[in-house]
């Protein structure tokens, strides 16, 4: 039974960065089981393959002069992916593709009745605005018209008109500095 390692657990026992590790089973195509997430998990026999490229690199060789010719079970090999994708039926992407573009015209069209919804809400609070300010506006001019009244009033005395008519005050204040001097 063989032992897998994960890509850190290599690159230790290697003395080398994990991406080290990466760059040369991209280069050399070097088949590995990998998961879901593309995270490699590496077997002996790559070890083996991974020590040997190691060697010959630091003989001074390129990385393109490397063989591993003996190693042509393992070397240029497909990885072995966990997960296996499944080809779909063209008649069953399209029905799937229907079901996509349905829900989202649905979506658009609650989307578009939300829309409308707000704007219905808004205009009815705007014309309750708009009619509270006209009572504010019906009232202040029934104040107007009394007060109009007030000063046309022959009868009336000239004491009882507000200031603002044309009345004198009452009362006449002293200047600043007499209400506070001693």
């Amino acid at each position: 039974m063989e032992m897998t390692m994960k890509t850190k657990e290599v690159s230790e026992q290697l003395g080398v960065n994990p991406t080290t590790i990466q760059r040369w089973m991209k280069f050399f195509e070097i088949g590995c089981d990998t998961n879901e997430h593309g995270h490699y998990f590496f077997s002996d026999e790559h070890v083996v393959v991974l020590k040997s490229i190691q060697e010959q690199l630091q003989e001074g060789k390129k990385m393109k002069e490397v063989d591993l010719s003996q190693f042509s079970s393992l070397v240029n090999k497909r990885p072995n992916s966990s997960v296996k994708k499944e080809k779909v039926s063209a008649a069953a992407y399209d029905e799937k593709l229907d079901q996509v573009m349905r829900r989202v015209e649905d979506l658009e069209m609650q989307l578009s009745q939300k829309a409308d919804e707000v704007v219905s809400y808004q205009l009815l609070k705007h014309r309750s605005e708009i009619e509270n300010m006209m009572k504010m506006l019906q009232k202040l001019e029934a104040r107007l018209d009394q007060m109009e009244e007030k000063v046309h009033d022959p009868f009336r005395d000239e004491t009882e008109l507000p200031i603002a008519a044309g009345a004198e005050p009452k009362r006449k204040w002293r200047s600043f500095k007499q209400m506070f001097s001693f």
